[in-house]
Order: C-alpha cells, then structure tokens, then sequence
C-alpha cells in the first residue's frame, strides 16, 4: 500500500471507528458519516452489568490497539510483528474464553442478541487469518485486505449494537 494510501485508511479509521466506540451518539452508518445532534440512537442497546461492560469496552479498545500495530508493521514489512499483534486476539489466543460457559463471554451473550456473538468471533478468527497469512505468505497487500474486511465486522457490530447500561 502506498504511503498516501495508507494515510487515508488511518484517517478513515480514525473518522469512522473511533466515533463508532461511543454508546450514546448514533452511528455513522445512521447519519452518513455525521453525528447529529438530537437524533435518537437507533442501535439496539444491550444492557450489561459494570463488569460485563468493561470487558466489552476493553475487548474493543484491544481490538482497536491490534489494528493499528497490524497497520503499522505492514506497512514497515515486518510480517512476524503483523502475526504477533493479530494472533494476540485471534480465536486461538481466546478459544478458553469461548469454551468455558461460565466465562463473561458467555454472560454477555446470555444477554445480547444472536447475531451479536458470531461478530465477535469472526472478528477474532479474522485476526488468526491476518496472522497466518503474514506467516505464510508475508503479502502485506493480502494483510492489508484482510485487515479492511475484519473491520467490517466492526462497522456492522457499531452500526447495530450499543452497550446499554
């Protein structure tokens, strides 16, 4: 990816994404690409209690935290850094997690719709191919369109659900 090229796609995470992690304004998706002031939030609230919202919020904030090493050490060629970033929050990292029942996964998806849950996992296993393909075919262009179709997982979640309280 060429140096401009890579500067908008960071600029548009940064205009698309980071709007999207707050819970109280209506999406992007909503408001083609603008948060208006009055209009009432349209995503489907799910309400979790202070410790299943911290780990959500958390679980985002890393999620966010990786695409910007991934990003970064693509565009430098350093695949071993994309791998490592991605496969620190890929499904593999956290197949305990989704194992276990009496994990605060599985709390927050006793209370959030059905189509919430298979987001987050996709958006995991999308961070396992990430690193796979950096490991095995070091294409950093393969890497960088992995990483834009992962984040639509993001921009689909953001656009649909918001942490209730």
């Amino acid at each position: 990816m060429k140096p401009l090229r890579l500067l908008a796609f960071a600029t548009m995470l940064c205009v698309t994404v980071i709007p999207l992690l707050s819970t109280s304004t209506p999406s992007v998706a909503q408001e083609g690409g603008h948060a208006h002031a009055g209009h009432a939030d349209a995503r489907h609230p799910i309400a979790l209690n202070a410790r299943e919202r911290a780990f959500l919020l958390a679980e985002m904030r890393e999620f966010l935290a990786v695409t910007q090493r991934v990003l970064a050490a693509s565009q430098a060629g350093d695949m071993q850094a994309v791998a490592a970033a991605a496969s620190s929050v890929g499904l593999k990292a956290h197949k305990d997690d989704f194992a276990n029942p009496d994990s605060i996964v599985h709390d927050i998806r006793r209370k959030a719709p059905p189509a919430f849950l298979p987001l987050g996992r996709a958006t995991h296993a999308g961070f396992d191919e990430i690193a796979d393909i950096a490991t095995t075919m070091g294409d950093k262009d393969a890497v960088n369109q992995l990483l834009a179709a992962n984040l639509q997982n993001c921009v689909a979640c953001h656009a649909s659900y918001r942490v209730g309280e």
